[in-house]
């Protein structure tokens, strides 16, 4: 990826949600956008359901690229993730991209949760069930496109 290029980045961590992540890694990367997986840690996570996915990056590589973040998706499926909410890392990756206006899409959220974005945020996007979640996958690919 170019020095100038906006990034589309998907979280992943042990237990995010597979289907969510992989739906819209296909989806972005069908549309020809440029999407990386941004792993909690270096090494492969297993996802709720037992698939294990391998990071392209590192939150620690990615932190240098928050201020030209486009999108960030976050698949986790329980609200509440303490673990998320407490990593320093996370909160100034989400406050870097909120600065370049990025947009966020996310799994489920509680108001706890809700403490991970900056407190003006406005381009959250709370994606539903499975059962619609091609649509939603693919709404957002149109609205970056």
């Amino acid at each position: 990826m170019s020095q100038s290029a906006e990034y589309i980045f998907v979280l992943w961590g042990s237990g995010f949600d597979e289907a969510t992540a992989t739906i819209f890694i296909t989806e972005l990367r069908r549309a020809g956008l440029h999407v990386k997986l941004v792993g909690l840690t270096q090494r492969r996570s297993n996802g709720a359901y037992g698939l294990a996915l391998v990071p392209d990056l590192t939150l620690e590589q990615v932190l240098p690229l928050a201020g030209r973040t486009r999108c960030m998706i976050v698949p986790y499926t329980s609200t509440g993730n303490k673990r998320l909410r407490n990593d320093p890392r996370l909160s100034e990756f989400f406050e870097r991209a909120h600065a370049n206006q990025a947009r966020f899409v996310s799994g489920p959220l509680d108001q706890a949760d809700l403490a991970m974005f900056p407190a003006d945020i406005d381009k959250v996007t709370i994606q539903p069930g499975s059962e619609d979640l091609i649509k939603v996958a693919r709404r957002v690919v149109g609205e970056l496109g």
